[in-house]
């Protein structure tokens, strides 16, 4: 997402979802990049995600796009989207001229809806990421190595406990990921 988004040392980063396992990824990779993360998340899992990292989190059921315009009165570069739904549309007349805006995941819905104006007349791209490259994920790999970034970890159970960890995720009370291992030898 942050190669397709482009995002650069410097620039604004708004991350949905961000107390997830992909969105925690996107916080700790934005941050080493250089930029500047603006997180969303619920209200009660806001200091796992700061402590990830972001530099403002953003309590996703408050009036998010008064909260994004308070946190970054220019807008934002680039838009790292789990979520999806509303936000979309919410979302891009938040972006900077020549903003991009990555989705990765409809947790908030995948039906969307917005002025396609606003994509020509201020050059935003609105762009689909689904997975990585081998080259995408040596990097991922070198910042791993450097301690630039850490996957959190929510709980780890047994393959065999497969449907508690089910129910665990579909909680969604949880921060990062859960993990389930194989039995050990």
């Amino acid at each position: 997402m942050i190669e397709r988004g482009r995002l650069q040392r410097g620039q604004t980063v708004l991350v949905s979802g961000a107390s997830g396992g992909v969105g925690l990824a996107a916080v700790q990779l934005a941050r080493a990049r250089g930029a500047r993360v603006l997180a969303v998340s619920s209200a009660a899992k806001m200091d796992a995600v700061r402590a990830a990292g972001a530099h403002s989190v953003l309590d996703r059921a408050r009036d998010l796009p008064a909260q994004i315009r308070a946190a970054a009165p220019d807008g934002i570069d680039v838009a790292l989207d789990v979520v999806a739904g509303d936000l979309v549309g919410d979302g891009l007349p938040l972006l900077r001229e020549g903003g991009r805006w990555v989705v990765a995941g409809a947790l908030g819905g995948h039906g969307v809806s917005f002025d396609v104006r606003r994509l020509y007349l201020h050059n935003i791209q609105l762009i689909g990421s689904s997975m990585h490259t081998p080259a995408h994920f040596d990097l991922l790999m070198d910042l791993a190595r450097q301690g630039e970034i850490r996957p959190v970890i929510a709980a780890v159970y047994p393959l065999g406990e497969a449907a508690a960890a089910q129910r665990e995720l579909s909680r969604r009370r949880h921060v990062g990921k859960i993990v389930l291992h194989p039995p050990a030898a």
